[in-house]
């Protein structure tokens, strides 16, 4: 049985022992809409395997933001964004036809912006603390679908912040916006997929 992970960054960063399929910085938005015209996890995965599926940190630090306007509020946003998410998973199981285990990773703890380096085209939009409900509702959102669908939904969220519910700089990489130390990514799997197998 192998452990893949796919997805933007977030898919490679902190993790040990998976095989990592990082298709870019790919939006979970755009998964979302292109489904397996952005990833096709039918040509990598094998029978028992599990997949965790890692989107969503693009999307709420880069774009919820500037599409929140006075018809359109960040949940109604992020319940399209995952709705499509989950159709993508959908899309790309129905290919594969095989057993396997299905996993969604949380979107990691917003950062905040201070003394982070910013890349222009991945800025942070909104303030911290908007960022930071983004980040929380999304992740609410995803694991009310796993629990629909019968994912494993991959929730470490609370292990990589600090007291003020952001993400925990000493756990994180020098881009604030990756996990380096992965020990909570290890203990996640041994406890809950490797014992299940």
């Amino acid at each position: 049985m192998t452990i893949h992970t796919v997805g933007d960054s977030h898919c490679a960063n902190g993790w040990r022992n998976v095989e990592s399929h990082h298709v870019g910085p790919v939006l979970c938005y755009s998964f979302g809409r292109e489904k397996l015209a952005r990833c096709d996890i039918s040509q990598f995965v094998r029978d028992g395997d599990t997949i965790i599926f890692c989107f969503g940190e693009i999307d709420c630090r880069c774009h919820v933001h500037k599409h929140v306007n006075e018809s359109r509020t960040y949940q109604m946003i992020i319940d399209e964004i995952v709705e499509n998410y989950f159709d993508a998973i959908s899309a790309n199981l129905a290919v594969c036809q095989v057993n396997l285990k299905v996993c969604v990773f949380n979107v990691v703890p917003a950062a905040k912006k201070e003394g982070i380096p910013e890349n222009a085209e991945f800025p942070f939009l909104g303030t911290d603390e908007e960022r930071k409900q983004y980040v929380l509702y999304f992740n609410k959102k995803l694991g009310e679908k796993c629990r629909e669908f019968g994912f494993v939904f991959f929730d470490v969220y609370d292990r990589y912040t600090d007291e003020n519910g952001f993400f925990n700089k000493a756990l994180c990489d020098g881009a604030g916006v990756h996990i380096q130390k992965g020990s909570y990514l290890e203990d996640f799997i041994r406890d809950n997929l490797l014992q299940q197998n």
